[in-house]
């Protein structure tokens, strides 16, 4: 309803030359009617050519005002009494206790054991090993090598000689004889430069491509037979003589000296210095911040709707113009 009434009310004032322009979408085919009260001009777009036909346009009554009554915020400053909790200090008293460790020197008497080391004798029975040598008979393979001579072929490249025709250029040109002007030095009484003319010879160039035979030597690879020698490992046995250590184990008797532990009990008397817990009470005063109420004046911020009489236009008949500016509207365009 709100955006019908702002349509009606620019439609009013443009037929009454408050508006000087107005936009109207092409897209669509359009006519706009000239009024008789005051000139207006259509800003188009170029999406189509538009004509403005003349109709038959009566001039609007003016436009009419209407009171009304709006409610406006505003932010007001009051005062307003509040309760408030606020501490106090105050001095209190009050008894704790205390620990305190007293040292005390005692005498204790205390069995420790002590490992006292004594040495005895005892006979052992070991084993020795003794090397004995002796002479082996032992065969082994041995590779023996021999040389042969055998026959193969091989690639060898070998070059060709090939009789190919290639392009050349030549020059078959010729000398011509031309004029050339050159300056001499300037001459008494005149100072001008003269000018001679000269003839020198001049090569003519003739450039005449011609096919020439060319014998080029190409790689060929060819096989041909070859003789090589080869070096072969034959197998063979032979037999050889070796010292081999054998081990004999013979048992032998010893006498050894060990050291053992032997434990003991003893008994001493020990100093032990002991702390004794000892309690006692103290007195001491702290400040404690005792809480209260108190009411209190403070100011506030507080929003209030105002009531505030406007005028507002009142539209008038839409005229051909409005009619059409709200169809577009309704399109989107």
């Amino acid at each position: 309803m709100w955006f019908r009434r702002l349509v009606l009310l620019c439609c009013g004032l443009m037929a009454f030359g408050a508006v000087p322009a107005l936009a109207v979408d092409t897209c669509a085919p359009a006519t706009c009617a000239p009024s008789t009260c005051a000139p207006a001009t259509c800003a188009v777009r170029t999406c189509a050519p538009v004509t403005c036909a003349p109709a038959p346009v009566t001039c609007q009554p003016a436009v009419q005002y209407v009171e009304k009554t709006v409610l406006c915020p505003t932010w007001v400053t009051e005062k307003r009494r509040v309760t408030v909790t606020e501490c106090r200090p105050e001095q209190r008293t009050y008894t704790y206790t205390v620990c305190r460790q007293v040292p005390e020197t005692q005498q204790v008497k205390r069995q420790y054991t002590v490992m006292v080391p004594e040495v005895h004798k005892r006979t052992e029975t070991y084993t020795v090993c003794r090397p004995v040598w002796k002479q082996v008979q032992r065969e082994c393979t041995v590779m023996v090598p021999h040389t042969e001579t055998r026959q193969g072929t091989r690639r060898v490249c070998k070059l060709v000689p090939v009789q190919e025709m290639r392009t050349v250029c030549e020059d078959q040109g010729h000398w011509e004889e031309r004029p050339v002007t050159t300056c001499c030095p300037p001459t008494p009484p005149t100072c001008a430069p003269a000018q001679a003319v000269t003839t020198c010879r001049v090569w003519v160039p003739k450039i005449v491509q011609k096919q020439v035979p060319v014998t080029c030597l190409k790689p060929q690879w060819v096989e041909e037979p070859c003789t090589y020698t080869v070096t072969v490992c034959r197998p063979e046995k032979r037999t050889y003589t070796v010292s081999v250590c054998a081990y004999e184990q013979v048992p032998m008797t010893r006498e050894v000296c060990y050291t053992v532990c032997v434990p003991k009990v003893v008994e001493r008397v020990e100093q032990v210095t002991v702390c004794k817990t000892v309690t006692e009470q103290k007195t001491a005063t702290c400040t404690v911040m005792v809480p209260y109420q108190v009411e209190k004046e403070v100011e506030v911020q507080v929003c209030k709707m105002v009531p505030k009489t406007i005028r507002v236009p009142v539209c008038a008949p839409p005229t051909c113009c409005a009619v059409k500016h709200v169809r577009h509207l309704r399109r989107g365009c």
